[in-house]
């Protein structure tokens, strides 16, 4: 696990490379956004570790309270293969993608990417998928996968299906603003959550050429 998040952390440098693939996308209709001031979160403390060999109390020791565990359901692990945002008509399969040969990361085109060396769903980190917000012009008619995606209001609902046929369901918490160097975002967190990353959607076009001075962190929480 640490030497995934190694791998993360040192590909996320990269990712201020930008939100374009090859090929110029088309512009977009503005549509007005709100800026955020962007804080580093803080990493909350970590809990000592409980050490596993524990000795037996001796029979002189007082009597033992037993303690009957609360069932908890299953969490199976599985990739996430699937996302569906009801409020901006998404429902998409997920594309698995890592880095390029250079070290950078992988954008597809006109797919979700989930970024496989981030968390898979349920299992208490960072899910983070992104995606491109503008089509491109050889091939017009294949509509951005997160064109919509500042359209998104908070407490709306975000579906991640797994490949062992599970459904988490997150709700939109935030949206920010964040320069290209601010790549804490798609980092570890310590806490269940999922993260979207994408070009601004909206003011992106400036005389004729893309703005790719900032994100969009759409950032929600498990229900």
């Amino acid at each position: 696990m640490f030497q995934r998040w190694l791998i993360l952390l040192f590909g996320s440098i990269f990712f201020i490379q930008g939100c374009g693939a090859s090929g110029q996308p088309l512009p977009t209709v503005p549509v007005p956004l709100a800026t955020a001031t962007v804080g580093v979160p803080v990493q909350p403390a970590r809990a000592p570790d409980v050490p596993l060999d524990l000795p037996e109390l001796d029979a002189a020791a007082e009597p033992r309270i037993a303690v009957t565990a609360v069932p908890q359901p299953a969490v199976l692990a599985g990739d996430p293969i699937r996302v569906v945002i009801d409020a901006i008509a998404v429902d998409q399969p997920l594309v698995p993608v890592g880095l390029d040969t250079e070290r950078v990361p992988i954008v597809p085109k006109h797919d979700i990417g989930w970024y496989f060396y981030s968390a898979l769903p349920g299992a208490g980190e960072n899910v983070v998928l992104w995606g491109h917000v503008l089509r491109f012009r050889d091939a017009p008619e294949i509509p951005a996968p997160f064109a919509r995606l500042h359209e998104l209001q908070v407490g709306a609902t975000i579906a991640l299906h797994n490949e062992a046929g599970q459904v988490f369901t997150y709700r939109v918490a935030e949206q920010l603003w964040v320069t290209p160097d601010q790549v804490n975002f798609i980092l570890p967190q310590g806490r269940e959550q999922l993260t979207l990353v994408s070009c601004i959607g909206d003011k992106i076009v400036v005389d004729n050429t893309v703005d790719m001075s900032h994100r969009l962190i759409t950032i929600a929480l498990p229900e």
